[in-house]
């Protein structure tokens, strides 16, 4: 290339780092707007906290799939991961939701953490499920156009995200949570 003479990208090339950029903007934001709608609807910080950790396992269980399957990290990919975002926090939400409810009614924490994996394992693998065995059918990919509605990244960063939000989040609420009782709080 001669002095003075520059090389600009343009084109398709430039259209998808624009959109790629823009998507993680927007994933940016989907976090920040389900974590103040938690906070609205738990009226705290900490639960909505706590229950956000379920984001990142899902967001590794879809880089597994990913990997897995040997696709790559496309526009369809993040719009997968938004997504993900706001349907993963919902099993967090049932089951922390659970656990305060018990221990408003007396329960120790200990006592309230292991009733609700308890009693909230069933509607959480349900729910999961659910959404996994409808999203199978576009991830096998049969069809017309069906590699632009893969949604691999969605259906493993659900069932990995699921699986250890059933085991990581209640320790993280039993480490972030002091045994105090809740009903005392209240009054």
């Amino acid at each position: 290339i001669p002095d003075g003479y520059s090389i600009d990208m343009e084109g398709e090339d430039e259209t998808i780092n624009e959109s790629m950029s823009q998507l993680g903007l927007m994933l940016v934001l989907a976090v920040i707007f389900i974590y103040l709608i938690m906070v609205a609807q738990f009226q705290s910080l900490l639960s909505p906290f706590i229950i956000m950790f379920c984001i990142p396992l899902a967001f590794t269980g879809g880089f597994i799939a990913l990997f897995i399957t040997g696709n790559e990290l496309g526009i369809i990919s993040m719009l997968g991961f938004i997504m993900l975002a706001g349907l993963i926090v919902n099993n967090g939400i049932v089951l922390i939701d659970y656990i305060n409810q018990a221990r408003r009614e007396g329960m120790s924490k200990h006592e309230a953490i292991i009733d609700a994996g308890r009693t909230r394992l069933r509607p959480i693998l349900m729910t999961a499920m659910t959404t996994i065995l409808a999203m199978f059918t576009s991830a096998i990919g049969i069809g017309d156009g069906s590699d632009m509605i893969r949604t691999i990244a969605i259906i493993g960063g659900l069932v990995y995200g699921t699986i250890l939000t059933l085991i990581v989040i209640p320790c993280i609420y039993d480490a972030f949570n002091r045994e105090k009782s809740m009903v005392e709080e209240e009054l």
